[in-house]
């Protein structure tokens, strides 16, 4: 790994570990809505609060508390925006040695490309989340980490952290792009700002690479209205990023020796994605779920200009089955 890599990483690590140990964890509840605080402080008095987030239901967006009665037993409770209490669950044991909640998954994924030459693929494709407290971890097309420093039911901050084995083009994938240069695994670290309100939800990212690859960055804006619709819970996102010049370059640029005669030279500059994608979830048996997705993106002018590119948008989907422990 390449000394600014480790500089960077170390720097992020020391910043996380200094966040952890040095600043005072707030009360989760303080934030809560004052409906849904009362309710909680009568029917669990003197409770922890360890966790609050929204949660849609087929009665709408409601809070769910996770907290530990004086008896020490974990509970989930699930609390209208009037603060009344809709339904309490004892929650169930978390993972063996490293605690939290596993879903993993699979799915048979589909893919259209905007790269010269490049026809759909096929393939199966691995999902894994798992989630403990502050920490969250995401597997699909990469691998997406996170860990909450603030946050309530109605919004959170976050570090994060990312590895993209296979973003961009393979020189193998065409005859066109024979003679390119392999595109290798990046890593990124970055910060992340969400919240919610009235059903909707906003995101706002920030990632910098620091693979050394291209040393690039990307700010990704995302907004989203998770509905249910009999037992189908729909999650509706707009996503709009913009990509650095240097991002921009390392996956659509061509340089000297990359050129030949029906690939110029080119050199792009600071460019966007503009995307939609839905998400459909149904609880099948047990904890089994079906996992429906699809998802579309256009670019800007900077990303069809480029002689590597012979589309205006890519378009991707994805059916398969998840389990959660």
């Amino acid at each position: 790994m390449k000394k600014q890599t480790v500089m960077v990483l170390g720097v992020s690590m020391a910043l996380c570990l200094h966040l952890m140990l040095g600043v005072a964890v707030a009360d989760k509840g303080k934030d809560l809505p004052e409906a849904v605080k009362s309710s909680i402080e009568k029917a669990f008095p003197g409770a922890e609060i360890t966790e609050v987030e929204k949660e849609i239901r087929q009665d709408g967006v409601v809070t769910e508390v996770e907290l530990i009665s004086t008896d020490g037993i974990h509970h989930e409770v699930y609390v209208s925006e009037d603060g009344q209490i809709l339904k309490v669950e004892e929650e169930e044991g978390e993972l063996p040695w490293i605690g939290g909640e596993l879903s993993i998954g699979m799915l048979v994924r589909g893919e259209r490309e905007i790269y010269k030459d490049v026809g759909s693929e096929f393939e199966p494709a691995p999902f894994i989340r798992y989630e403990n407290g502050p920490f969250e971890i995401e597997g699909y097309d990469g691998l997406d980490a996170s860990f909450t420093l603030f946050g309530s039911g109605s919004y959170k901050i976050a570090l994060t952290g990312s590895v993209d084995f296979e973003d961009g083009y393979d020189p193998d994938d065409s005859d066109y792009l024979e003679g390119m240069d392999d595109l290798d695994t990046l890593y990124s670290v970055g910060l992340k700002c969400e919240t919610n309100y009235a059903g909707w939800e906003a995101e706002l990212e920030f990632e910098q690479d620091v693979s050394g690859e291209h040393d690039g960055q990307k700010v990704e804006l995302a907004f989203g209205y998770p509905f249910m619709a009999g037992d189908f819970e729909f999650r509706p996102t707009l996503n709009a990023t913009w990509l650095s010049e240097k991002t921009v370059d390392y996956f659509y640029g061509v340089s000297v020796k990359e050129a030949r005669p029906d690939r110029p030279i080119y050199s792009p500059g600071a460019s966007y994605e503009i995307g939609a994608e839905v998400m459909i979830l149904r609880p099948l048996f047990g904890n089994f779920t079906a996992v429906g997705i699809v998802e579309i993106s256009t670019f800007g002018k900077d990303i069809t200009d480029s002689p590597l590119v012979d589309e205006d948008y890519e378009i991707e989907g994805g059916l398969g089955i998840m389990y959660t422990f």
